[in-house]
C-alpha cells in the first residue's frame, strides 16, 4: 500500500509484551490512519468501564498517509481515553517527530499497562524495545529531549512527558521534538501516560514510504502552493497571534474569565507587538513552507534572555486577555513553563481565569487557595504554572482544573465556569461565533476547536442560527478525515480545500493511488466521527452531557461588535434536535443502528 508501512505495534508495559499486527486494503479504506486508527483501537481494546489512570487504558499514537509525505504540514496523532473528561480524547501534534516515527518501522503504537518503574520505549527500523528511564524521569521536557539524544544517539526524536504527566495532572501533555517543538495538548494525554511510567517514545530509523505517483504529487502541490502562500501570509508574518487584534476587533475575545469579550489592551499581547518588539526568527515543522512557528527574545522573568518558543494565539487568550493580562513577557514565561513541565496552556490559563473570578467572587479565599491570584496581574502566572506541574501548594488545587474546582467549592462557582465536560473552553467564542455552540457542545473532545472549526466569515453581519448545524457536521466530518491523513489544519484550509473539493482527491490520489471520490471522503470522515461517539456513548455520554457554560445560555455579550450574542437554552435545543437528525441519531444523541450500519460500523 502506498503512503504506509503496513504495521501497527502493540506494547503492554505490565507484561513487557510487544507484538505487531499488519493491516489491509480494506482496514485502511474504511479508518485512513491517524484518528480513524487510534478511535478504531481503542474501540476495540479499551472497555467502556475502564478508568482512564488504568493499565488497560490506551495510548495510540497513529499517522496517516501524508505523515513523512512530501505534502506540506504533515503530521501526527495521539489518543486515549481522557483523565479530564472521561471521554476520547485525541490531539495533533507537528514536529519532526511523527515523521521519524514512521521511518522508524510503524503506522500506529498502542500502548498499555503500567511498568514496575520507569521506562521509555525505542522504536528503531521496525525493533521495539523498553528501557530504563530513572535518568529522565523528574526531568523537564526540554533537558529529557536532550537526554534522549545522549541515550541513543544524534537523529532520533521523541515525544516525552514532563513532570506535569508524572504527576498526573488531568491536563498534562505530550511534548514532541523537532525544529519547532510541539504539544499533543488537549485531554491530558500526558497523564495517561504518567500513570503507566511511560517517560517517552523515542525514535530513529532510515524506511521509507513510497507514494503512488511523485510526479503527480509534485504537480499537485506546485499548483496549490500560490494559494497556501497568499493565504498563510499572515501566519507567516506573525503567527497564530495574528488572530488576537483580529478577532478582538470582532467583539469575540474572551476577557476576564469571558465576562467580556473586548480586552481593551489587546494590541500589547497581539502578533504585530510581538513581532516588532520580541522575534528574532522564525521556525517551521517538517518542511512546512508556512513557517508559522517563532523564537522570542525573553527580557525578563524566569526565562530572561532566552529565546524560545512563542505562544500560540490559544495561549494568548488563555494567560492574557482571560486574565485581564496585558504583561506579555508573563506570558511568555508562563508558556515556556508550561512546555518544560508538560502541561496544556489553554486548560491552566482558564483554569486560573476561573479561580480569580471565584476569589474575586469570594467563593473561595487567598488563604484557602494558599496563592495570590488577580485579574490583571501576571507577575506570578509562571510560579503557579510550575506548582501546578509539580502538584505544590495552590498547584494542587489547579491541577483539578476548573470543573473540578466548581464541585469542590459549589456555591455559584458553576456560573463563572467556561468549559464542557470538564475540558477548559478555547479562544474562539462560544457566544460569538453563532456555529461554536453547538461545535463545543458536540465535540467528541470537549471543550476543543478542532472537531468543528471556527467560522468567522460574517458577510452580511450576524448570521444567526440557521444552517449552522449543517456547518458543524460538515465541518466534523472534514477535520475527522484530516486528522486521519494526518496534516496540518492550516495547511489543509488555507491550501488544500476547505471543505472538500477536488485538490484533496488529486494529492490523496498522488500518494495512495487510491480514486476517491468526494463522498467516500466525506463518508470516512462521519464513518471516523460516528466511532468517536460510539466510544463516548458506552462511557455514558448522550444529549444530556452535550452542554454548554451558564454563561453561554444566560448571559448575552455586554459590550462590542458582537453586542448581544449568547445561545438561549431554547435555541441550543432545537440546535441539538436538527444535528442529531442530520447526523442519523436518536432524540438523545445515539447513533442508530441504521446509521451505524451504513456506514459499516
Amino acid at each position: 500500500m502506498y503512503g504506509y508501512i503496513g504495521t501497527i505495534l502493540f506494547v503492554n508495559l505490565t507484561t513487557g509484551d510487544i507484538r505487531r499486527e499488519a493491516f489491509d486494503e480494506a482496514f485502511v479504506r474504511k479508518f485512513l490512519g491517524g484518528n480513524g486508527f487510534a478511535a478504531k483501537i481503542i474501540y476495540d481494546t479499551v472497555a467502556a468501564e475502564v478508568d482512564p489512570f488504568s493499565e488497560d487504558n490506551a495510548v495510540v499514537f497513529a499517522l496517516g498517509p501524508f505523515t513523512g509525505s512530501p505534502v506540506w504540514g504533515s503530521r501526527g496523532h495521539v489518543a486515549s481515553i481522557s483523565p479530564q473528561t472521561g471521554y476520547f480524547a485525541d490531539s495533533n501534534f507537528g514536529g519532526d517527530f511523527a515523521a521519524m516515527l514512521k521511518k522508524s518501522g510503524f503506522d500506529a503504537v498502542a500502548i498499555t499497562g503500567k511498568a514496575a518503574s520507569p521506562v521509555y520505549l525505542l522504536l528503531d527500523d521496525g525493533e521495539a524495545v523498553l528501557k530504563d528511564a530513572s535518568a529522565l524521569w523528574g526531568k523537564p521536557v526540554g533537558e529529557s529531549h536532550r537526554l534522549c539524544v545522549e541515550l541513543e544517539g544524534e537523529g532520533v526524536e521523541s515525544a516525552v512527558i514532563g513532570p506535569a504527566g508524572e504527576n498526573q495532572v488531568l491536563f498534562a501533555n505530550i511534548m514532541c521534538s523537532g525544529k519547532r517543538i510541539s504539544a499533543a495538548g488537549r485531554g491530558g494525554i500526558g497523564a495517561v501516560l504518567g500513570s503507566k511510567n511511560c517517560k517517552a517514545v523515542v525514535v530513529k530509523g532510515s524506511k521509507t514510504v513510497e507514494v503512488a505517483d511523485s510526479k503527480a504529487l509534485a504537480a499537485c502541490l506546485k499548483d496549490r502552493f500560490p494559494i497556501l502562500r497568499d493565504n498563510t501570509k499572515a501566519m507567516t508574518n506573525l503567527g497564530t497571534p495574528v488572530l488576537v487584534n483580529l478577532i478582538n476587533d470582532m467583539g469575540k475575545l474572551a476577557t476576564r474569565n469571558n465576562t467580556r469579550e473586548v480586552f481593551e489592551h489587546a494590541h500589547d499581547i497581539s502578533g504585530e507587538t510581538i513581532r516588532e518588539h520580541y522575534t528574532e526568527k522564525n521556525v517551521a515543522c517538517l518542511r512546512c513552507p508556512v513557517a508559522c512557528g517563532k523564537l522570542v527574545r525573553v527580557h525578563s522573568g524566569e526565562f530572561a534572555g532566552q529565546a524560545v518558543k512563542m505562544p500560540e494565539y490559544e495561549t494568548i487568550y488563555a494567560f492574557g486577555s482571560m486574565l485581564e493580562n496585558r504583561d506579555l513577557t508573563s506570558i511568555f514565561n508562563a508558556n515556556t513553563m508550561c512546555d518544560d513541565m508538560g502541561l496544556d496552556t489553554i486548560s491552566m490559563g482558564v483554569t486560573l481565569a476561573f479561580t480569580a473570578e471565584c476569589l474575586e467572587k469570594g467563593i473561595v479565599t487567598a488563604d484557602e487557595l494558599g496563592a495570590n491570584l488577580a485579574f490583571g496581574d501576571g507577575a506570578n502566572i509562571p510560579e503557579l504554572v510550575r506548582l501546578t506541574a509539580l502538584k505544590q501548594g495552590a498547584g494542587a488545587l489547579f491541577a483539578l482544573g476548573s470543573e473540578r474546582l466548581a464541585e469542590r467549592w459549589g456555591q455559584d462557582s458553576r456560573k463563572y465556569l467556561y468549559s464542557v465536560q470538564g475540558l477548559e473552553i478555547a479562544g474562539h467564542s462560544a457566544r460569538g461565533i453563532r456555529s461554536m455552540g453547538l461545535a463545543y457542545a458536540t465535540s467528541t473532545r470537549g471543550g476543543s476547536h478542532h472537531d468543528a472549526r471556527p467560522n468567522y466569515i460574517e458577510p452580511n453581519g450576524d448570521p444567526g442560527f440557521e444552517g449552522q448545524a449543517v456547518y458543524c457536521v460538515n465541518s466534523q466530518h472534514y477535520t475527522a478525515f484530516g486528522d486521519s491523513l494526518v496534516v496540518c489544519r492550516f495547511i489543509s484550509e488555507r491550501g488544500l480545500g476547505s471543505p472538500f473539493d477536488e485538490s484533496i482527491q488529486e494529492i490523496v490520489r498522488a500518494v495512495t493511488g487510491w480514486e476517491m471520490d468526494l463522498s467516500e471522503i466525506r463518508a470516512i470522515g462521519e464513518r471516523i466521527y460516528n466511532l468517536e461517539r460510539l466510544i463516548n456513548v458506552r462511557r455514558g455520554r448522550d444529549r444530556s452531557k452535550d452542554t454548554l457554560p451558564y454563561r453561554v445560555t444566560h448571559e448575552p455579550i455586554n459590550a462590542g461588535p458582537s453586542q448581544g450574542r449568547y445561545c438561549p437554552p431554547e435555541v441550543f435545543e432545537q440546535l441539538l434536535d436538527e444535528y442529531y437528525q442530520l447526523r442519523g441519531w436518536d432524540a438523545q444523541g445515539i447513533p442508530t443502528a441504521q446509521k451505524l450500519q451504513e456506514l459499516g460500523l
